[in-house]
């Protein structure tokens, strides 16, 4: 054969061959993104199931016991594992708390149920999904099958004493599966409470202040206005007038302002030119008082 054909021959087997690697993947994407909105929008009922992380192929799910077995009021959690091949090859369940169950190991957590397992021993499909795999485990807790067990002396005990298997199944429910889960709900809603009281006092219109005295804000604003000149030039304008108000500024201030308005020129550091800055303006009693302190300061006609 000529080596351009087996160039292209070999280069078909790659195409193939990456396809194949690609096609489960992207059937495996799409059936989880439809089956975990399924979960969410209709979950069944006692099981809630989300994926960890954002991921499609790890999953966390949550199967309370039904009423009327030693498992109610427990809520057991469960961890998913989805295969490349799904939904031809089953999801991998195991259980992260602990159950007294002739079909689950205590130590792994592994389950034994047919639909987990592949024909011809099992009885997986691919159009099963995870709903359906996680209401036969929650009907495996209420129907345990003694004789396909993975713990053999809990499947003898649920043989001859079934009493005793259900006392011990009670107990390792109240000491692993029952707790706090019960009383998230209460816990929210003190939270909430707490928070909306919290909000309920910052709402709360605060105690009006104190008035400041009538005497002090002039002496307060004549300081603020004489710390901080303006920086515009000044151009020749008419005087302004007296202000009518009864309060004069005090003697601290219209002293600050005098020793202010001795340091109003300055410099460019480009050129040589004054600039004149605008210094505060003072009424007739500060400058008065500016003369009885024995700073000159030329009046304005």
């Amino acid at each position: 054969m000529k080596p351009e054909l087996l160039q292209f021959l070999f280069s078909l087997q790659q195409v193939c061959e990456n396809f194949k690697r690609m096609m489960p993947n992207s059937i495996r994407t799409m059936r989880m993104a439809k089956e975990i909105q399924d979960l969410t929008k209709n979950p069944p009922h006692g099981i809630t199931c989300w994926p960890k992380n954002d991921r499609n192929d790890l999953l966390e799910a949550i199967v309370q016991g039904s009423e009327g077995t030693p498992y109610a009021n427990g809520n057991f959690r469960i961890d998913i594992v989805i295969p490349e091949r799904y939904p031809m090859d089953p999801p991998q369940l195991k259980f992260l708390t602990k159950v007294y169950h002739p079909n689950i190991d205590n130590a792994t957590g592994l389950i034994c149920l047919d639909v987990l397992k592949m024909p011809p021993h099992g009885r997986w499909r691919p159009v099963n999904n995870l709903s359906l795999t996680l209401t036969a485990v929650q009907q495996l807790l209420s129907d345990p099958n003694p004789h396909d067990p993975l713990d053999s002396a809990i499947a003898q005990e649920y043989i001859a004493n079934r009493t005793l298997f259900l006392e011990n199944a009670k107990k390792w429910t109240k000491l692993y599966a029952v707790d706090d889960s019960s009383a998230r709900p209460s816990k929210r809603k003190s939270m909430d409470e707490e928070i909306c009281e919290d909000a309920a006092k910052r709402l709360r219109p605060s105690s009006p202040s104190k008035p400041s005295n009538s005497e002090e804000s002039p002496s307060k604003d004549s300081s603020v206005a004489c710390a901080q000149p303006s920086n515009k030039i000044i151009r020749p304008s008419s005087p302004s007038k007296p202000s009518n108000s009864e309060e004069s500024p005090s003697k601290d201030s219209a002293v600050a302002c005098a020793q202010l308005s001795n340091k109003i020129m300055l410099k460019r550091k480009d050129d040589n030119e004054p600039v004149f800055h605008e210094a505060p303006k003072r009424s007739r009693k500060s400058r008065s008082l500016v003369r009885s302190e024995g700073d000159s300061i030329p009046e304005k006609q």
